[in-house]
Order: C-alpha cells, then sequence, then structure tokens
C-alpha cells in the first residue's frame, strides 16, 4: 500500500507490511514522528514503523492507535443512550451483571471451553509455538509444558463494522533504532560478512545504547526458514566492554568470541530516542541477515 496525501487510505490491518514512496519518506529524519497523511472526518490513527526484518528498505507496518475504553465508560455510555427509557437499568445492576459474566466466562475458559462473547466474538484456547511429532508414534510428550495461549476471533458483526472504518491518519513513527550500514572493521568493506571477535561499526540513527535491563546489542540466530528467532535466551549479547562506540549515529563493537560462526540479525535494544530524552519502555532496532564467520 502506498501512502500519498492526497489518497484517500483504506483500512490497514494492524501489523500489515505497506509500502512508501520516496516522496512519503521523511528523509533526514528531523523528528520522531512525520505526519504522512491526515482525513479530520475519521478518528482511526494509524502509525507505521519501518519493517526491520526485510531486506526492502521500504517495507513497512502499521499499527492503529489503541484508545481502550474502560468499563465504567462502558456503562456510563449504556446509561446515557438509555436515559429517555424506563429500562430499570442502573450502575450497580450492570457492573454486577458483568462482573458475573466476567467470573463465568473465566470458568467455561478454565474448563477448556470456547466462550462466544455477547455475539461480539469468540475467545478460545490455542497453543503457542510449533512441535515435532513422528508419524505414527502416539508419544505426546512434546506437548508437555507448551503454553496455552488464548485467542479471540471477532464476529461477522465486528468484521462488518471494522470493515466501514476510514483512516483519519497515518504518522511515521522515528523513535526505534535505525540500522543503515553494517561495516566489517577488520576488511573496511560494509557488506554482510563479520568475522567472530573482530571489530564492527554500525551506522544509522538512535542506535546510542543507553538503560540496562533487557538493552544492548545481540546477535538474534537466523532460523532455517529465514526469519529470526523469537526465543530471546537463544540471543548473545555483546558485553559492554566490547562496546567500544556509543554514539547515536555509530555504534563499534567485538563480535562476541562465544558466538558459533552462521547467520544472524544484529539487535540493537536501548532507552534511547535523541537529545537527552528517555523512553520509558526499550525500543529494538533490526540490522538485515549478517553472516558470520570463524
Amino acid at each position: 500500500m502506498v501512502v500519498s496525501s492526497n489518497q484517500v487510505v483504506k483500512p490497514v490491518k494492524t501489523q500489515a507490511a505497506i509500502s512508501l514512496t520516496a516522496a512519503g519518506h521523511p528523509g533526514k529524519e528531523k523528528r520522531r514522528m512525520a505526519n504522512l497523511y491526515t482525513d479530520h472526518g475519521n478518528k482511526i490513527n494509524v502509525v507505521i514503523h519501518q519493517n526491520q526484518f526485510s531486506d526492502n528498505e521500504n517495507s513497512y507496518y502499521g499499527k492503529v492507535t489503541r484508545n481502550t475504553v474502560t468499563l465504567e465508560q462502558l456503562i456510563k455510555g449504556i446509561l446515557n443512550d438509555n436515559q429517555n427509557t424506563n429500562t430499570g437499568l442502573n450502575a450497580y445492576i450492570l457492573n454486577f451483571a458483568m462482573d458475573r459474566m466476567k467470573a463465568r466466562c473465566i470458568e467455561e475458559i478454565k474448563a477448556g471451553n470456547a466462550v462466544s462473547l455477547l455475539d461480539l466474538g469468540t475467545m478460545y484456547l490455542g497453543i503457542k509455538g510449533s512441535f515435532t511429532i513422528d508419524a505414527g508414534n502416539t508419544d505426546v510428550s512434546a506437548l508437555k509444558g507448551k503454553e496455552l495461549t488464548v485467542g479471540f476471533t471477532a464476529s461477522d458483526d465486528i468484521q462488518k463494522a471494522v470493515s466501514q472504518l476510514k483512516i483519519g491518519s497515518v504518522s511515521l513513527s522515528l523513535k526505534a533504532p535505525a540500522i543503515h550500514s553494517i561495516i566489517n572493521l577488520a576488511t573496511k568493506e560494509e557488506g554482510k560478512t563479520l568475522a567472530i571477535g573482530k571489530g564492527v561499526e554500525l551506522k544509522g540513527n538512535r542506535l546510542k545504547i543507553t538503560g540496562i535491563n533487557g538493552c544492548g546489542i545481540f546477535f538474534a540466530p537466523v532460523q532455517e526458514d529465514g526469519s529470526v528467532t523469537s526465543d530471546e535466551t537463544k540471543w548473545v549479547k555483546v558485553e559492554e566492554e566490547n562496546i567500544l562506540k556509543n554514539y547515536p549515529k555509530s555504534l563499534i563493537f567485538q563480535v562476541p568470541s562465544t558466538l558459533a560462526a552462521g547467520k544472524y540479525i544484529i539487535v540493537v535494544r536501548t532507552l534511547y530516542c535523541g537529545g537527552n530524552t528517555t523512553l520509558k519502555a526499550p525500543v529494538t532496532g533490526y540490522s538485515t541477515t549478517v553472516e558470520v564467520t570463524a
């Protein structure tokens, strides 16, 4: 999807990849947020982020800004909608009914059932991740310890309501670290091949490492299907003493000696946002795939 200032933008699915024209790119990134499109007649706001897992620098994904309505606000809205109707409803009755509904839904989920939530959609149980079972093998021990998850499928009524929405604004997020180039300091060449124990320089924007817990430079293994592993316990962190230069536009460090040869994505995670600004939660930037050799 190409975003331009004179185009009516159709609804963007959360996390869906989209692309920008060169004219839509903010260039030197002087601001942390670049407004790309505004329609004051609609209230749905989308913030787009660069897709760091794509080799295409013009690949982006969109997130709809979330404005959460509380239970108290829902009840107030229901009472306002029915203020001219003698329904006998009041805040106490609605609070009690919703509290009982919540408790009942939790019990049904704990019993392994899927639950239809007021015909808005169905909440159900699932299993996180994938596993391998040999054909004909009845041993299902691979399932033991797997984390159960909760999913939700929207009803036709919700899908229809969403299909009628229009985006009111599109902005480009500039908070995350952006890695523009990778330089092998042993060969002085820019590219995608690095050597264990040798120096490397990352050039880009908002790269400076600030923050302690969870922040730093990491090598995340790339799996056979080309995706980066989401299991962060398998990521190898660059020790602080091996970071030789820590600036907003440049990081110089040594490839960890404990790293095994293979394909990786370099991950930069920091609280830095520019100037003296520190974020409350870490933001993460990703390089393209690099080959690490012995």
